[in-house]
């Protein structure tokens, strides 16, 4: 992505979702005057390169922010994923139970 988005910053507790199919960003709560626009780097990034620790200050913080690959399923459900990443989780799955839209 070539724009300002790339300065997004990250939170486990995102106030916008980065939908890379539709190319749209867009509120995934009311967010308030002043406060930052933020989005969930799993929801884009299967295995980082460079993790690093969050400190995000969520109470959900997850600590580490690595890549969907290192998440638990049943955390990443919370989030919004884009298809890749859901196609990822789907391909990773050894038992192939279930269908891609139910990550």
């Amino acid at each position: 992505m070539n724009s300002d988005l790339v300065y997004m910053n990250h939170s486990c507790a995102p106030t916008a979702v980065l939908d890379i199919n539709k190319m749209e960003v867009r509120a995934a709560k009311p967010i308030k005057a002043g406060t930052p626009v933020t989005f969930f780097y799993p929801s884009t990034e299967w295995d980082m390169a460079q993790p690093f620790k969050c400190n995000c200050g969520a109470r959900e913080c997850l600590g580490v922010i690595n890549g969907a690959k290192h998440i638990p399923r049943h955390v990443l459900r919370k989030y919004f994923l884009n298809q890749h990443i859901k196609q990822m989780l789907y391909d990773s799955d050894e038992s192939h139970r279930g269908d891609v839209s139910e990550v």
